[in-house]
């Protein structure tokens, strides 16, 4: 068992305008951008998309990727990340990010993995200038109840007021640019 990265990439992408996920990086999909950096980092990657989207989930193919559906997707992110996190259940923990994040370093993934095999029951963020950020990486100890939320929070709900969450320093604004305007790219 390794550890392996779950990225979340059924989002509606409201606010946008269009796909973000399908929007062009550097003259690829942004969701292939982001794929390609945690396939850099970690053999084992997968996407989550909605059942409904034969396009998305092509670039999470073509990126060498699995693809995880989840067909409740609509009724948030939480649902999402639970159909991701019962498929990999059996890693030794997993790295979760999102899609509309492709300006996380792969250096600063190698970071996150090598806290997470150094404190394997421990939850792993990373933080720039003490703002924290995203990928969290979590151990197997927290799967069920990242399986049982609800709503469209994520996994934020898990981690408010947790003593065993690893801050992790990095030199890495990426992991706090989120994308949801054309004009952030």
């Amino acid at each position: 068992m390794a550890i392996a990265a779950l990225v979340l990439a059924a989002g509606a992408a409201r606010r946008f305008g269009s796909d973000k996920r399908l929007h062009p990086i550097d003259g690829q999909p942004m969701l292939a951008h982001t794929l390609a950096l945690y396939r850099e980092v970690l053999g084992d990657v997968a996407a989550v998309v909605r059942p409904d989207e034969p396009a998305v989930a092509a670039v999470a193919v073509a990126a060498n990727c699995r693809v995880i559906e989840a067909a409740d997707a609509a009724l948030g992110m939480s649902r999402s990340l639970a159909a991701g996190v019962a498929a990999m259940r059996h890693t030794r923990g997993l790295l979760i990010g999102l899609a509309d994040m492709p300006f996380v370093r792969p250096n600063t993934l190698r970071t996150l993995v090598a806290a997470m095999q150094s404190h394997p029951q421990r939850i792993v963020r990373p933080t720039h200038n003490r703002r924290p950020g995203n990928p969290v990486g979590f151990p197997p100890s927290h799967f069920d109840a990242l399986t049982r939320l609800k709503g469209d929070a994520g996994a934020r709900d898990i981690l408010v007021g947790r003593t065993d969450v690893l801050a992790v320093p990095v030199d890495d604004v990426g992991v706090l640019r989120d994308v949801d305007q054309p004009s952030e790219i």
